[in-house]
């Protein structure tokens, strides 16, 4: 049982995501159907079509463009052609953003079994999913795994340099388990 001060906390910290989501599940975005990125790697599986890299880095791109079907439909044929931890990983990342976190979990977790927990992104990768499904102590103890991989995931700072380039979303949930972490798991 969590004390009162952090079962408040925490649960603030949930209904301010909930909101946050489902404030961007209201949002119409208009569909934009092509970018100079989409028209490149258009090009590559033009030229190979069995280029999993292309598929899955278009299936991303169209995750976050709000194109869920044309992304799921990449992420399968990416992961028919190679199915590996890294390509599982990028998968997740994709789900996370479209708002399939329970996919998006399931694709972390493979990524990490298959790399059997060395790849430097398997605690922050599966850290997001937990994170977003609700599952915060599995969020918390991973978080703190991440940091004993990658120090920079410990100070606020170097957080934001590290997660400088992610998207608004996984920045938002990287920093929300952060301050978590940082006011009731941190070691002093």
């Amino acid at each position: 049982m969590l004390p009162p001060r952090l079962l408040c906390l925490t649960l603030g910290l949930l209904a301010a995501f909930a909101a946050v989501n489902a404030c961007a599940e209201e949002q119409k975005l208009e569909v934009v159907e092509t970018t100079p990125k989409l028209e490149i790697l258009n090009q590559q599986i033009a030229m190979n079509a069995e280029d999993a890299q292309a598929y899955e880095n278009r299936a991303y791109t169209f995750a976050l463009l709000g194109r869920k079907a044309e992304a799921r439909a990449d992420l399968k044929k990416a992961l028919s052609l190679k199915d590996n931890g890294p390509m599982e990983n990028r998968a997740g990342w994709a789900y996370f953003n479209m708002g399939d976190y329970t996919d998006a979990v399931k694709a972390f977790e493979t990524a990490a079994k298959l790399s059997n927990h060395q790849a430097h992104y398997d605690y922050y990768s599966l850290v997001l999913g937990y994170w977003a499904t609700g599952q915060t102590k599995l969020a918390l103890e991973n978080y703190q795994l991440a940091v004993e991989r990658d120090p920079r995931f410990g100070e606020f700072k170097t957080l934001e340099e590290r997660t400088a380039e992610w998207t608004t979303l996984e920045r938002k949930a990287i920093h929300e388990i952060y301050v978590l972490w940082s006011k009731t798991w941190k070691p002093q």
